[in-house]
């Protein structure tokens, strides 16, 4: 009895294999690339470094990491400086100032832009965790060279609104 083998059929069978291989795999790689500790520990409330501000740190909905006024010391201040008229009226708090920040690794994000309600401007930023109980947030134009950080603290108090600033 003859039996008749497809040409080529040997060669089709380890391509198969390797398909097989990567469709399992790879929807496990996401998973791997984020098993760093430090990917998510800045999520929560910090406290600016001038004391004036609580700002809470999430995952956005595109998996980057965003910051939003969550408290502070005048929770009705209004955004006066935005370079958008018909948002100088609207109040600072609720407002997300940092936004677009991906996980670098060793507890650095960047890639993300932040807003300085003091001056209406926005400038890139890049975050370091240096503990974990300290942020070191920087701010810049163009490469980091030309800019300021600031280090926020953890803040791990029940109420947001803080105490008014004193003159």
């Amino acid at each position: 009895m003859l039996t008749h083998k497809n040409p080529g059929s040997g060669a089709l069978r380890p391509l198969l294999q390797l398909i097989l291989l990567l469709s399992i795999c790879l929807p496990l790689l996401p998973l791997h690339a984020a098993s760093d500790d430090q990917a998510t520990e800045m999520v929560g409330n910090w406290l600016t470094e001038t004391g004036h501000g609580i700002i809470a740190i999430s995952i956005a909905p595109d998996g980057s990491y965003q910051g939003r006024i969550a408290g502070g010391n005048d929770p009705q201040r209004l955004d006066t400086h935005n370079p958008d008229e018909s948002r100088r009226s609207q109040t600072l708090l609720g407002q997300v100032i940092m936004q677009g920040l991906k996980y670098d690794g060793n507890g650095k994000w960047s890639g993300g832009t932040i807003y300085d309600p003091d001056s209406g401007r926005h400038y890139k930023c890049h975050l370091e965790l240096l503990d974990k109980d300290r942020l070191q947030v920087r701010g810049f134009i163009g490469f980091s060279l030309l800019g300021r950080s600031q280090v926020w603290t953890r803040f791990l108090g029940s109420s947001l609104t803080l105490p008014p600033a004193s003159r």
